[in-house]
């Protein structure tokens, strides 16, 4: 059995999974599988990914139909042998000697998950930013308190996790920002979290049409739906973070009546129905700030205010 399962899913990556797939192969620690799931990519990715196992005995190859990123990640998960689970996504890559670091962190504090920076890659230039200034290892309830306030960030590719805390937790199929509503999850499941202040993971952030997808009204209700669910968790697990979960939940539900205020997408019937309800049951705003305060109220009382505010907000990003 494999010490490390490292899962990639795979989909319409062609130019890019070389690189990321050579980035894992050629890694100090060895003592891994990696498990490419193929999501039914209408490219050469499958072809590329079975080359790769046809070379390297530690690569598995798990061919599908189309279901999505969180289908193929639970697949890996189901699929997986190793004691601890990584995963990268197909278009980015990691320095060679990440696993070795990481797991000398982690065998040296017994951790169940640890947690690392990323390198933000856009064009030439390449940054990362630090959440402490020093490692850290923290008991379960002070890392799951940590992520749900948004110290420690919800992405599923900067950490490595015991194969443990993934039980009874997998991504929501069908929904995006699948990450917020999933890693606490594994940090509740956890009883020793680890931060290395180090970054070895480059994340390619590829140019699109990222104001159309920012202001996308069911793509911003999928990432409050995330964030009310942590909001129920707090109240039962964690009420050292109610407060900042509730304020969580409150500006991404507001955030998507602003983005379909302005013409951006539309929120499904039965999805603007559960928005209502959870601000008209909302209670106590006085941590919310007075710009948000007034878009509760017009959400309420005035669309034409969220109307205004959403176009202004979509000006100002295209100046930038």
């Amino acid at each position: 059995m494999p010490k490390l399962s490292i899962i990639v899913p795979v989909y319409k990556v062609e130019q890019y999974i070389h690189k990321c797939v050579d980035s894992i192969l050629n890694q100090s620690f060895t003592d891994f599988e990696l498990i490419l799931v193929d999501d039914g990519s209408p490219d050469n990715c499958g072809k590329i990914c079975d080359e790769y196992a046809a070379k390297d005995k530690r690569v598995r190859v798990i061919h599908k139909e189309n279901g999505g990123v969180s289908q193929a990640r639970n697949l890996g998960i189901d699929e997986a042998k190793g004691e601890y689970i990584s995963f990268i996504d197909p278009d980015d890559w990691v320095d060679l000697d990440m696993y070795e670091k990481l797991f000398s962190f982690v065998d040296q504090n017994e951790l169940d998950v640890a947690c690392f920076e990323v390198y933000e890659v856009k064009g030439s230039k390449c940054s990362a930013s630090f959440r402490f200034n020093e490692d850290k290892v923290m008991d379960g309830q002070t890392a799951l308190k940590n992520i749900l306030v948004d110290i420690i960030d919800n992405s599923p590719c900067n950490k490595v996790y015991k194969k443990t805390v993934w039980e009874g937790v997998r991504f929501p199929v069908g929904r995006r920002f699948e990450d917020v509503a999933t890693i606490y999850k594994t940090f509740h499941n956890s009883a020793k979290v680890g931060y290395m202040k180090k970054a070895f993971y480059y994340y390619l952030k590829r140019e699109g049409s990222a104001i159309a997808l920012s202001f996308d009204a069911q793509r911003r209700f999928e990432n409050f739906l995330g964030y009310k669910e942590r909001y129920e968790f707090a109240q039962v697990h964690c009420k050292d973070a109610v407060d900042k979960c509730k304020m969580f939940a409150v500006k991404t539900a507001l955030s998507a009546i602003t983005a379909e205020s302005v013409g951006c997408g539309s929120i499904k019937a039965e999805d603007k129905k559960v928005l209502k309800n959870f601000l008209d049951n909302v209670g106590d705003v006085k941590f919310l700030s007075g710009k948000n305060k007034l878009l509760l109220w017009g959400a309420k009382n005035c669309h034409l205010i969220n109307t205004v505010y959403g176009k202004l907000s979509m000006w100002s990003k295209k100046l930038k």
